[in-house]
């Protein structure tokens, strides 16, 4: 059968969520509707394909989380001084929501999507496919944090182009990749993307500056 072809557990995931990313931007009100819609769907894609990331190691690594924070402070630090692909678009739930108390539903689906969601969808993606992938199609057969410059550069530059501020996104994707080369642990790379998210979503609740969001 065709979808169980090893890759489809990695790319549909991460395939629907550029899809829903995109609609997004259709109308300036979607992004309302299809944030937590897209969290649940891209979600219940990595729960149905569970088994197949046996890749995922679960080990908490001091290195990762401090790998986390770097990242996050390299994003906010030089403020308005990165290059950026398009323009960000700012997005206030409480100036979208009549009620706050929806307000926060979309902040907690937010918060989901970012800590939870994207760090495993993406990081089983860019550094559990993608970067074998490069090396060998068969890239179940190429150890995790092999290295190559080919899937090194791809990826990474890739990734940062994924973002608007994709100077700060390919500096990421180097600190990540360098994580998964040095502790050979997909779920490293998995913690430290979450706490880089996590931080940068307390920034912005706290700051209010919903640009970075």
């Amino acid at each position: 059968m065709l979808l169980r072809h090893p890759i489809f557990p990695y790319i549909i995931p991460f395939g629907t969520f550029l899809l829903f990313t995109g609609l997004t931007s259709l109308t300036p009100v979607s992004v309302v509707w299809l944030y937590p819609i897209k969290t649940v769907i891209v979600g219940l894609l990595l729960f149905m394909f569970r088994r197949t990331y046996t890749e995922i190691k679960l080990k908490v690594s001091l290195l990762a989380i401090v790998a986390g924070l770097v990242v996050f402070v390299l994003w906010v630090l030089p403020e308005g001084r990165y290059p950026t692909l398009g323009q960000p678009k700012e997005f206030n739930p409480f100036d979208k929501f009549a009620s706050h108390s929806w307000s926060f539903v979309w902040i907690a689906f937010r918060l989901i999507g970012a800590v939870v969601v994207v760090p495993l969808m993406e990081e089983l993606f860019w550094r559990s496919f993608l970067l074998r992938y490069l090396i060998n199609p068969d890239f179940k057969q190429v150890p995790i944090g092999t290295f190559s410059w080919l899937s090194f550069c791809g990826t990474v530059v890739l990734f940062g182009l994924e973002h608007h501020q994709w100077l700060p996104g390919i500096v990421a994707g180097i600190i990540y990749t360098f994580l998964l080369y040095r502790k050979k642990e997909l779920f490293d790379c998995i913690l430290a993307h979450a706490i880089t998210n996590l931080a940068l979503g307390i920034f912005v609740l706290v700051t209010q500056k919903w640009v970075y969001w």
